[in-house]
């Protein structure tokens, strides 16, 4: 499995480790990811870390494996019964994920550093929600960004498609703090130890206000939002132009249908 966990100095680091695919996420990653929160909330209380390996932090899904989820049961597993469950476990999960961005986060990649209680990008990482160019949609970012940063640039970054590079996206509100790639470690590292000097109740308890709207709000619309995108987006004409188009890298010709 190419998403891996360890426990360093009592915290958990999740590292997602597919360079050769840019650190996108197929069904078996979701569930990888969703599975590692969960044994890091018993075995390593604390914060915990997401990053990756090589120059992505992640690219989000692995469209090539798209063609997979063809029929409505078949997306409904992977969206739901993958994404959403990743989504939802760092939502609620009982102590803050620290995404630790080294490289570009496209897509859901993108929409793990939102939902991420905080995040540390190192300088030459870039942020975009490009799904309108496959003719699929951001279907995490609406649910969660009017939770997770300033509505207009949300708004910006979701329907502009615009790519980010670390600095815009500190001004966003998506990034906390950008130091130089050699650094990242280093300040993820005293991050956590900051984070540890209140008591893991003190944690908890303020994580579990802080992302109440979150919770309560941003994850239903979330789930509503994937179940549309399963059964009115998936079947269209324009969702399976676009994964052809960028798998043979090619410019698509979307007709609207």
């Amino acid at each position: 499995m190419y998403v891996g966990y360890e426990v360093r100095e009592g915290t958990a680091w999740i590292r997602i480790e597919r360079p050769e695919k840019l650190n996108a996420l197929d069904l078996s990653g979701w569930h990888a990811i969703t599975d590692h929160l969960a044994r890091a909330a018993d075995d390593a209380p604390g914060p915990v870390v997401l990053t990756g390996t090589g120059r992505a932090f992640c690219a989000g899904d692995d469209i090539a494996t798209f063609q997979e989820h063809a029929t409505p049961e078949q997306g409904m597993d992977f969206f739901i019964g993958g994404l959403y469950r990743t989504i939802e476990a760092i939502a609620t999960h009982p102590y803050p994920v620290i995404a630790a961005v080294n490289g570009l986060a496209f897509g859901g990649g993108c929409e793990l550093v939102l939902v991420s209680d905080l995040t540390i990008a190192s300088s030459d990482a870039t942020f975009s929600l490009p799904e309108g160019r496959i003719g699929a949609w951001p279907t995490v970012a609406v649910g969660v960004a009017p939770h997770v940063g300033a509505r207009k640039h949300a708004n910006e970054l979701a329907y502009e498609m615009a790519r980010l590079d670390a600095d815009e996206a500190r001004r966003f509100g998506i990034v906390n703090r950008v130091v130089a790639p050699a650094d990242l470690d280093d300040e993820v590292r005293a991050t956590v130890e900051r984070i540890r000097a209140a008591s893991p109740h003190a944690i908890r308890m303020t994580k579990k206000f802080l992302n109440e709207e979150l919770v309560t709000t941003g994850l239903p619309k979330v789930r509503r939002a994937l179940t549309a995108l399963v059964e009115q987006t998936l079947p269209t004409h324009d969702l399976q132009e676009g994964t052809t188009a960028f798998l043979e890298k090619r410019t698509p010709v979307f007709d609207g249908r």
